[in-house]
């Protein structure tokens, strides 16, 4: 009978054989990981574009959300979104590639430092910004809720999906006024008593325009007046 620290050993020789033929290598930069970094390098790590929205109830992103009639508590984001910027692999990964595990990798590193912070202690649930169910078999995932799932690996808050999405078009390479007639009535709240009193964050890959995620949080007021919202992305462009 073999021992079982020699399959142990026979498997840590043969992941370390296939890292040699295939390595690792970084989202951003895709030079090859060393012992000790996963999905990005200790450099880009450290020249990460961080937003730091968190730290300051006043920050851009919640200016870019501010509606009258849906009222934003708190925002946060991991990074900037630049275009050509290195760092969008993460959302393309994440988005186009078939790689979820990248986004939830990504949350949960950001979730650590959220929590440090006390800005998960008032909120009750994630919710993901919804896929037309089509796009979603398409796709074979929603980005935003395999986000949503990295965050809740470190927080501990459920990830619930009570939004649904109509279809509309997709927001990419239109322009702020066509993002916001692309959304009008493309979210709904069938099922308002599942966040019925409850304070949610609404969760999202990445924030442009904020149309995707206001459309959304107006569909959330408009079915339950009394659920708080805030907001997480990933990613946020910079708005001129």
């Amino acid at each position: 009978m073999i021992p079982n620290n020699s399959f142990a050993v026979a498997g840590r020789w043969l992941r370390g054989l296939v890292n040699i033929i295939f390595p690792d290598v970084c989202t951003v930069c895709h030079r090859p990981l060393v012992d000790g970094e996963d999905f990005i390098c200790l450099q880009c790590l450290l020249d990460m574009p961080l937003t730091d929205f968190h730290k300051s109830a006043s920050n851009s992103l919640a200016d870019r959300l501010f509606s009258p009639s849906c009222r934003i508590e708190k925002t946060a984001s991991m990074f900037y979104y630049r275009r050509g910027n290195p760092y969008t692999a993460i959302i393309h990964d994440t988005k186009y590639r078939n790689r979820p595990k990248v986004g939830r990798h990504f949350a949960s590193l950001h979730a650590k430092e959220l929590s440090d912070s006390g800005f998960f202690d008032d909120i009750d649930a994630l919710v993901p910004v919804p896929l037309h169910f089509l796009k979603k078999i398409k796709r074979g995932y929603n980005q935003a809720e395999e986000i949503a799932k990295g965050l809740g690996h470190v927080c501990g808050l459920p990830v619930e999906t009570p939004l649904k999405a109509s279809w509309h078009r997709s927001q990419t390479r239109k322009d702020i006024h066509a993002r916001l007639q692309n959304t009008i009535g493309a979210y709904s709240l069938p099922d308002p008593e599942l966040i019925a009193d409850r304070h949610i964050l609404l969760v999202d890959d990445v924030i442009t325009t904020g149309s995707t995620i206001l459309a959304c949080a107006q569909a959330i007021k408009k079915a339950s007046p009394a659920t708080r919202i805030s907001v997480y992305s990933l990613a946020a462009t910079q708005l001129e």
